[in-house]
């Protein structure tokens, strides 16, 4: 597993009102968030990136108005037709 190391000054961690550990966890929530909206990585993908299970990760998404399913129009037009 690898790890990432942020230097964040103390005057950066005021003007945020956050400790270095919201900071982390509020940046992997954005990336996970991020990719999953661009298609770069799948939901239990993004969800392990925050640290989440799939449905705590899919209620994040809905809370930041992203489609948690996003069909194209004919990808729908073909899953209604084999209903």
């Amino acid at each position: 597993m690898q790890h990432l190391t942020i230097p964040l000054s103390d005057n950066l961690l005021i003007s945020l009102n956050m400790n270095s550990d919201e900071v982390a966890l509020s940046m992997r929530r954005e990336y996970a968030m991020k990719q999953y909206r661009e298609g770069r990585l799948t939901l239990s993908q993004s969800a392990e990136l925050c640290g989440m299970n799939i449905y705590d990760f899919m209620s994040l998404l809905s809370q930041n108005s992203i489609a948690v399913i996003d069909y194209s129009p004919e990808e729908l037009r073909r899953e209604v037709a084999m209903l």
